[in-house]
């Protein structure tokens, strides 16, 4: 497994997943809306200015697939989050961001799970919380 190393590993990643829940194939749409539902824990970022979420198993391998991700274990995920936190920092939690993951999450799918999420926020270059635009989405 090959963890990210720096924020473009990220941002590859992002707008693969993107990519893969507006797929027209469905067993990448299912497979990113499970993992974005299920996914304890939570990248946000924004999408042509809206707040979006992915998830950090994913995320956090540098160019990563389905069939590597189905692979992943308890181990690995430890050292994805290790991984994450040493590329965009710190991770938190807190009633206002669970709320705008619920919102998020609606319209994915009616079922969110009950899950105890912990997120990291991904800034740009600038500083600024990272946007995906519509020629990065191509």
């Amino acid at each position: 497994m090959n963890v990210v190393k720096k924020r473009s590993d990220i941002v590859e990643n992002l707008i693969k997943i993107e990519k893969m829940l507006a797929s027209s194939k469905k067993e990448e749409r299912e497979f990113a809306k499970y993992q974005v539902l299920n996914d304890k824990n939570i990248i946000i970022y924004k999408s042509l200015g809206k707040n979006h979420f992915g998830p950090c198993s994913f995320l956090g391998v540098r160019t990563c697939t389905i069939e590597e991700h189905s692979k992943l274990e308890d181990t690995d995920v430890k050292e994805i989050i290790k991984a994450v936190t040493g590329v965009i920092g710190r991770s938190f939690t807190n009633v206002t961001t669970n709320e705008k993951f619920s919102e998020y999450a609606v319209t994915i799918d009616k079922e969110i799970p009950k899950v105890d999420r912990t997120y990291w926020r991904i800034k740009d270059e600038r500083g600024k919380n990272l946007n995906l635009t519509e020629k990065d989405l191509k």
